[in-house]
């Protein structure tokens, strides 16, 4: 494992910037002008490697790690718009249950209704799954979202969302396999909205935030609601009153999901934060009866306006500063002693106060683990996405892609949490020592789309070329978060997109459950506008994986790359798909590899390349073919545009080829 130095702000030196023009899906100030800047050039690592030597990718190389399934797909692709809930539950016997938030109205785009939306659930009892639902739980039905999955004091799951349209929560109890909706009794006077919830035996707790972005709560704008009951919900001591000690010194405005909130014994957390505000951290050690307050990473400007036009002026001296600011995603969990574990993305933003517009630096984007405990608070770099262990390529840096929030009218990849890394889920496995997980979302480097002449939603079309994908990693510890391993690449699939990662808090038995959303295109459909596919629709994956496989393979500064071609490695999820073909280098001057690995073996496989005016240039017959690997010959060649035709016993595949 590597040794991690407390992060020192300020000690970092960032030279060569270029910015370009983008228009960002940022929450917090709601698609204003803004500018990425990616920096190029970055000293001062805390997460330095002994080891930077790297393998290039290999094109069919599965992650290997553990069991991965798809247990559901949605429509309704925005699973947050900040920190996730959570949404898995372990039981007994390796018994596992998951939600989301779920639609099945086909052909979809940002402005439709989503009628239908509601909860998605899916139950694994040791074995096998549940089948993938067709239908919400919430039963009598009403429209939901944005929920999350606990165990109430007698054993049964609920899942608390809220109703967007009477602006009222809805907890849905499950007893057997039948589920029972309700509005939930808290005081809905506020409007409470986007609730993130925890238990601890009959003891239920909520945050949320008010629909209305005009509504104050201790003079923050959108603030945060607060309940507690010690019956399960039946009746509250606490009934959404404004949260306690968080004010409006660190926090000009709050926001949808800007918070995560833990349980455990008589200790309840809440951490409170988003772009330009403070990381500000309340725990209790009497069942929210009585709170202390702790800033755990600052911003420097109170009370700031970070949709208004003031700049980032520290100390208002007339110098415009660069500032570290937390992205608004984060996750934290509570232990059997109390302590405070906590994961949250962090990157530079600044503002020259000419516009409500601001830049960001996206390759600062780092990992930040926080441990409080009754005596001491660290805070610990656990990921640095410029750090060279990162360069899977061995350009010399990080290439995310031009399109990561994209150009104006072109739909873009990002999502309201703008860092490469970014909404992170953290989970403790007790023992001693106790471990510590995280996982987390991240963009992988120079593995954006790319116009292949085929598949417009797959791999991208002109105008939506060089949108990054992202994988999901994962970094743990084994000494209760004061070493790390290098981030393990769970999911390690090119051109495709996971993101919404949630994990248990704690971690039973010796698998790590991992749940999250894969699309075969980066961003969302209702954030981003970005293309419906009917085929491949946002798939629900848990991956669950071997614990000491994370510390065998964390070891490695090269196992975040190699990723594989082919999107989740398995035929469940590419399921009616016929498989994958890609084609490498491309262009190139003296051979195409071509990659082949189909769902089912094909007895007949034809390959025939094209030029452009349609003549035959190439021919091969194959038999009984499951995965190949074909050299065609292409120096004799004129340059230009060819298509290769691959026709298989289910179908055909084409891709698109340049000869140079």
């Amino acid at each position: 494992m590597k040794k991690l130095s407390l992060l020192l702000l300020g000690a970092a030196a960032f030279m060569g910037a270029q910015a370009q023009n983008v228009t960002s899906p940022n929450q917090i100030i709601g698609k204003a002008s803004a500018k990425v800047v990616q920096d190029n050039v970055y000293a001062g690592s805390s997460a330095a490697a002994s080891n930077k030597n790297k393998k290039t990718r290999d094109t069919f190389n599965p992650s290997g790690l553990g069991s991965k399934e798809w247990v559901g797909k949605t429509t309704y692709d925005l699973q947050t718009n900040g920190s996730m809930q959570r949404r898995v539950l372990q039981g007994a016997g390796g018994a596992l249950s998951c939600g989301w938030t779920f639609s099945a109205e086909q052909n979809v785009t940002a402005t439709s209704g989503f009628l239908d939306r509601g909860t998605g659930y899916a139950h694994f009892n040791g074995t096998t799954w549940t089948p993938a639902p067709t239908s919400a739980i919430e039963n009598p039905f009403v429209r939901t979202g944005f929920g999350g999955l606990v165990i109430d004091g007698t054993g049964n799951e609920n899942y608390i969302a809220h109703d967007p349209n009477a602006n009222k929560l809805s907890i849905s109890k499950k007893s057997g396999t039948t589920w029972t909706s309700s509005v939930l009794s808290t005081s809905n006077t506020n409007a409470p909205i986007w609730p993130h919830s925890a238990t601890s035996g009959n003891w239920l707790y909520i945050v949320a935030s008010p629909s209305d972005s005009n509504i104050h709560t201790n003079g923050i704008r959108n603030g945060y609601f607060f309940a507690r009951s010690s019956n399960n919900g039946s009746t509250w001591i606490d009934d959404m009153i404004p949260m306690p000690l968080i004010d409006s010194v660190g926090h000009y405005r709050g926001g949808g999901n800007s918070y995560a909130i833990s349980a455990n014994g008589a200790n309840v957390a809440v951490l409170f934060g988003d772009m330009g505000t403070d990381l500000t951290l309340l725990k209790s050690t009497d069942h929210g009866a009585s709170w202390t307050k702790k800033v755990i990473y600052d911003f420097p400007i109170d009370h700031y306006n970070f949709a208004g036009t003031a700049p980032t002026d520290i100390g208002n001296n007339g110098t415009i500063d660069t500032i570290f600011s937390n992205d608004g995603s984060f996750s934290m969990v509570l232990d059997a002693n109390g302590d405070v574990h906590a994961a949250f993305p962090v990157l530079r933003v600044i503002k020259d106060g000419t516009s409500t517009g601001y830049s960001y630096f996206a390759l600062t984007s780092r990992l930040m683990y926080y441990r409080g405990t009754a005596t001491t608070d660290s805070i610990f770099v656990v990921d640095d996405i410029f750090d060279t262990i990162h360069d899977c390529d061995h350009s010399g840096s990080v290439n995310f892609g031009q399109n990561y929030t994209g150009a104006t009218g072109v739909p873009d990849a990002a999502y309201n949490s703008i860092g490469l890394i970014t909404q992170p889920s953290i989970s403790i496995v007790p023992g001693s020592p106790q471990k510590v997980l995280i996982a987390y979302t991240c963009v992988m480097d120079n593995d954006t789309t790319v116009d292949d002449g085929v598949h417009p939603y797959w791999f991208g079309i002109s105008s939506l070329e060089g949108q990054p994908y992202r994988d999901i990693l994962v970094v743990g510890s084994q000494d209760n978060g004061s070493n790390w391993t290098y981030p393990v690449n769970i999911s390690k699939t090119a051109h495709f997109e996971e993101a919404f990662v949630t994990t248990p808090e704690i971690i039973t038995g010796t698998k790590f459950p991992v749940f999250y959303q894969g699309d075969i295109e980066p961003g969302t459909i209702l954030q981003n506008d970005d293309l419906y596919d009917p085929e491949f629709q946002n798939f629900m994956i848990m991956q669950q994986v071997n614990i000491s496989d994370i510390f065998l393979k964390g070891a490695d500064s090269l196992e975040i790359c190699n990723q594989s071609q082919v999107p989740l490695g398995t035929r469940d999820v590419v399921n009616g798909a016929i498989g994958m073909v890609s084609v490498y280098p491309n262009p190139s001057t003296d051979v195409a590899n071509l990659s082949m690995k189909f769902i089912n073996t094909s007895k007949n496989v034809t390959v025939e390349m094209f030029d452009f005016a349609g003549k035959a240039v190439y021919t091969s017959q194959l038999e009984n073919v499951v995965e190949s690997n074909t050299k065609i010959p292409v120096s004799i060649l004129a340059n230009g545009l060819y298509l290769i035709k691959v026709t298989t016993d289910s179908g055909t595949i084409t891709r698109k080829f340049i000869k140079e």
